[in-house]
């Protein structure tokens, strides 16, 4: 089988360790098979190919990137989005507004949100033209974050939602909360009609007050047509997208090259073709999506740090990369809002490739999600051995991998996806804080915890970044985990786009609608 992107598989793995409270199945693949000949694009239309397919429509309930980026979550609005476009570093998790027009923190437990005036329900839905209401978003939210929703944990930290007024929503909170804008904008915090839900949405029609207006067809292909009647003027600068199914990376590239589709994302095996038919390309950095790189520090060998350190110094995970096939990038792995929060490549560096040799035996586990994953596990179990420890690798399924690892914590070391980590706190008070329902490595260290609970109710930009650097740090010197591979995706884009600043920041697809067609020649 094609092995997937590191999204891919990453987003698999999320939805496996959601199972137990997300009914919300992983996305699906499509057939190889793709139309031999498409007829040119309307005048104004792009054509992008995707691979894979969400399983249903309702975007509240879903574990699915698909839907963000190609499919029904385009369609809505949310109270915020990403800011996207040129000049704004793919890194950057910076929100603006999307429904609202305006918002305001009144103290540190209550935010409240004006709503567009000019923001309403598409004329042919069943709330054609109504005004969007905070009645909606009030509906929304609580839906969000109802029992069993795979993404409730967006509104932990809310206490109620309130209609202040027909155009005005308030939040009230258990506690201060620094990603509380992130969470609204996050691509599944989307808002529907109250009083126009379909009976089950899962496969029901799509009515949303966002730029697009969405169709599916049976094939799978997905037309996105600009929304006359959204509330902000100019927006989207497409006439359409057309999202064309591809069965893999091949596919995609063979589309590209016979001029049939504009964009598509390939692998760095696809790209040296492409680059010599003369197509351009751009390496979109993403975020908490990737290979974790994890050390039990309950085993009495890795108890002491000096030990871990030794590990680490070991490595070199730039070196291993060259497994993956496709672009990927190293860190500590903590999501960040501004990219000046995360360290300097020079010092992500004096924590590997050191000077030292290593002695006993340890077991790397390694989830096994694809060939060149393995591999990506056996490049890192050779360094160790090559620095005298010696390491049994053990393969792990994918179910293995979440019973072993992040339930019962039985490994030494391991290398495999990690959860859904969408936000700065989320990896922090999850996986790192001595008392996070994620943290396998079991590191407990009051003064890292102290730092974390801080920066999590910091609203200081500057100060909070301050924290997060120091935390990050602290992780690398305590030597408990990394990200040895953070995903990155090569989009290969042809003549008929115009200028692609692209970046997709949670899996937000904002980016979509500030994309154009070139200008005519």
């Amino acid at each position: 089988m094609r092995r997937s992107s590191l999204a891919a598989f990453a987003l698999a793995v999320a939805a496996l360790l959601a199972a137990c409270t997300s009914p919300s199945p992983t996305p699906t693949s499509l057939p190889t098979a793709t139309p031999t000949v498409l007829p040119p694009p309307p005048a104004g239309t792009l054509r992008v190919a995707a691979i894979g397919r969400a399983p249903h429509r309702d975007v509240h309930r879903l574990v699915s990137e698909w839907a963000t980026l190609f499919g029904s979550g385009l369609a809505y609005s949310r109270l915020l989005r990403f800011e996207v476009g040129p000049g704004v570093d793919p890194l950057a998790m910076r929100t603006v507004c999307d429904l609202c027009v305006g918002w305001r923190r009144v103290d540190v437990v209550t935010y409240e949100f004006d709503l567009h005036p000019d923001a309403r329900w598409p004329s042919n839905s069943p709330a054609a033209g109504r005004p969007v209401t905070a009645q909606d978003v009030l509906f929304s939210l609580e839906r969000l974050r109802s029992d069993g929703m795979p993404h409730a944990a967006l509104l932990d930290s809310v206490d109620t939602i309130e209609a202040a007024t027909d155009s005005t929503v308030r939040l009230r909170l258990h506690r201060p909360d620094a990603d509380l804008p992130q969470k609204l904008a996050s691509p599944y915090a989307v808002v529907v009609a109250h009083d126009a839900l379909s009976t089950d949405p899962r496969d029901g029609p799509v009515y949303g007050s966002g730029p697009w207006l969405f169709m599916q067809g049976l094939s799978g292909q997905v037309t996105l047509t600009a929304n006359a009647e959204h509330h902000r003027p100019g927006e989207p600068h497409a006439e359409a997208i057309e999202i064309v199914p591809a069965g893999e990376y091949a596919a995609s590239a063979a589309l590209l090259l016979t001029d049939q589709i504009d964009i598509a994302q390939v692998s760095d095996i696809e790209w040296p073709e492409l680059e010599r038919a003369g197509m351009r390309s751009v390496v979109i950095p993403r975020q908490g999506i990737g290979i974790v790189f994890g050390v039990n520090t309950r085993r009495p060998a890795l108890v002491g740090a000096e030990a871990r350190q030794a590990l680490f110094h070991a490595l070199d995970p730039w070196a291993a990369l060259n497994t993956l096939g496709e672009p990927a990038w190293v860190g500590v792995g903590v999501p960040v809002v501004e990219p000046s929060w995360l360290l300097d490549e020079e010092v992500l560096r004096a924590s590997f490739g050191g000077a030292g040799a290593l002695s006993g035996e340890l077991t790397l586990s390694v989830a096994n999600y694809g060939e060149a994953y393995v591999a990506h596990g056996e490049a890192l179990a050779a360094q160790l051995r090559g620095a005298g420890m010696e390491v049994e690798v053990r393969i792990l399924t994918r179910s293995e991998y979440v019973a072993q690892v992040w339930g019962e914590r039985n490994f030494d070391l391991f290398v495999g996806p990690l959860p859904p980590v969408a936000t700065t706190s989320t990896f922090l008070l999850a996986l790192v804080h001595s008392e996070g329902a994620q943290n396998v490595t079991g590191i407990a260290d009051a003064e890292l915890d102290a730092i974390i609970e801080a920066q999590a109710v910091e609203y200081d930009p500057a100060v909070r970044g301050s924290l997060v650097r120091d935390i990050q740090v602290r992780l690398l010197n305590a030597a408990v985990l990394f990200m040895p591979a953070i995903a990155a995706e090569r989009w290969v884009y042809g003549e008929r786009v115009g200028q692609f600043d692209a970046s997709f920041p949670a899996g937000a697809g904002d980016f979509w609608r500030g994309l154009a067609p070139a200008a005519p020649p």
